[in-house]
């Protein structure tokens, strides 16, 4: 940017990685929205930021660009305490909201994370951190082992309360550096790693693709749960991570607190399919069924934990010219729109979230939205039409697959498959078993192909599932079942 003789700057946005610099002199300036949905960020040398102090209104000038119709626009200053006090005074007078300043020793070494508005800071030349071991490597009978890989002092500390407080579990160590993360699990040898999305030296998503093929560990990531942060998380998923977790907040930890132990536990058990190990099925094979469809065919598909790449694997071997798709998978809000999203890119039919009054077509799969319910009423002009709806939760879980099920066996429609893929617990169980009754060709799949082996297993101990299959199969079988009659002839 250029007003007058000042030019600012400002660093590339990014979602997951962050910007290291090394603060010689000067301040740096953090600029971002009242939503803190973006911001940008530039390094002030001192004589930049003298020139500031005279004319605030350049400052006023970018952000006004970057956010015009934005009227909640901060700023927030790190470094020199000289600086900082002579552009205070000077910004005061600009009409932009005054963050807390962070007054630094320098040199310094700065962590910029755009997405998240927020920066962090090293004294440069310091040491770097050694593995903080709470426990000795020693195996406590019958306890899972937790790693906590973070950068944030905070967030581990909370992390490893709250497994503390379990006796079922034991942090053994945390991470504050991703090149320290390698050495860690060697030494420690946890059974289970927390893991943050955005970190130093690199991204989670990065460091996961690092570990996976070396220590089959179940790895959960540590998430803020916002639209932001989805892509990084379905990458993640994709990469191998059998969960998430809402990171942990002070204000949220008896609510966060029990899930996040919950988490763990299930991960324990889960099992690691990092991307070069996992089975494809032939979508180019797949695609001969093509003419063979019959559209008046209803595929449900429910899934939980590890669901996301089921369904994808499940979803893209499917060809165009598919009979209407209902999925429910358990998801936060945030993250159901973007799955959709990613899904519409790679399928060859239309994925998208369901809304309400959406009418239930051919080549279309409709994604139900996290923390609502879906099911499916007849219209009265004979269609079938999705109804969202903020129900109490079935089973826990909202959506539910059970919910979802069961609306539509009260409809009795003539042609339908039902699918329970991977998942903790036994959502989707017992709505499985309604629409078996009714004549619909039903697949649970494998243990052996599933994260976690907990809705497919229940659907099984009742009777539910015409057939178990490993998941690299059962695009398959569902096109085989929606065969028209005169192809399956």
């Amino acid at each position: 940017m250029q007003n007058s003789k000042i030019k600012l700057n400002w660093l590339d946005n990014s979602r997951v990685v962050s910007h290291a610099i090394a603060l010689e002199r000067g301040v740096f300036l953090l600029l971002s929205s009242g939503e803190k949905k973006a911001s940008a960020g530039c390094v002030l040398d001192p004589a930049t930021a003298s020139a500031l102090a005279k004319e605030p209104g350049a400052l006023v000038e970018e952000a006004k660009r970057r956010w015009p119709s934005e009227p909640r626009i901060q700023y927030r200053l790190i470094g020199d305490a000289r600086q900082i006090a002579a552009l205070s005074a000077a910004l005061a007078r600009s009409g932009l909201q005054a963050g807390t300043p962070a007054e630094l020793a320098l040199p310094t070494e700065l962590h910029y994370f755009p997405a998240e508005s927020r920066v962090r800071a090293r004294k440069s030349g310091a040491q770097a951190p050694t593995v903080a071991q709470t426990a000795a490597p020693a195996r406590a009978p019958g306890k899972t082992r937790v790693l906590v890989i973070d950068d944030s002092d905070t967030i581990c500390k909370l992390l490893s309360r709250i497994v503390a407080e379990d006796p079922e579990l034991e942090c053994v160590g945390t991470v504050s550096r991703p090149s320290q993360a390698q050495a860690a699990v060697a030494q420690l040898k946890p059974d289970v790693i927390t893991m943050d999305i955005h970190m130093p030296e690199m991204d989670g998503v990065a460091l996961l693709k690092q570990l996976l093929p070396l220590h089959q560990i179940p790895v959960v990531m540590i998430s803020s749960l916002n639209r932001e942060e989805g892509g990084a998380v379905l990458d993640a998923l994709d990469a191998g991570a059998v969960d998430y977790i809402q990171k942990p907040t002070l204000d949220r930890l008896a609510e966060t607190a029990p899930m996040i132990r919950e988490k763990i536990k299930m991960a324990r058990g889960a099992r690691v399919n990092h991307g070069s190990a996992r089975r494809r099925p032939n979508a180019t094979v797949l695609s001969q069924f093509r003419s063979q469809i019959d559209q008046s065919q209803l595929i449900l598909i429910g899934s939980s934990t590890g669901g996301t790449e089921a369904l994808r694997q499940v979803l893209t071997a499917l060809p165009d010219g598919v009979p209407p798709i209902l999925i429910v998978q358990h998801i936060p809000p945030v993250f159901s729109a973007a799955f959709a999203e990613r899904m519409n890119q790679l399928c060859k039919f239309k994925v998208r979230e369901a809304q309400d009054g959406d009418r239930v077509t051919p080549d279309l799969c409709l994604i139900a939205p996290g923390g609502k319910q879906m099911k499916v009423k007849r219209h009265a002009d004979g269609d079938l039409r999705v109804v969202i709806e903020d129900s109490p939760p079935v089973n826990r879980h909202k959506p539910s697959v059970d919910y979802l099920f069961s609306s539509v066996a009260e409809l009795k429609p003539r042609k339908m498959i039902g699918a329970i893929l991977t998942g903790m617990g036994a959502d989707g169980a017992k709505g499985l078993l309604e629409l078996k009754k009714l004549g619909a060709h039903t697949i649970a799949q494998d243990e052996a192909t599933s994260v976690v082996f907990g809705m497919p297993r229940e659907a099984i101990k009742l009777g539910a599932a015409d057939e178990v299959l490993p998941l690299d199969k059962i695009a398959e079988r569902i096109l085989v079942a929606a065969k028209k009659k005169s192809a399956a002839a």
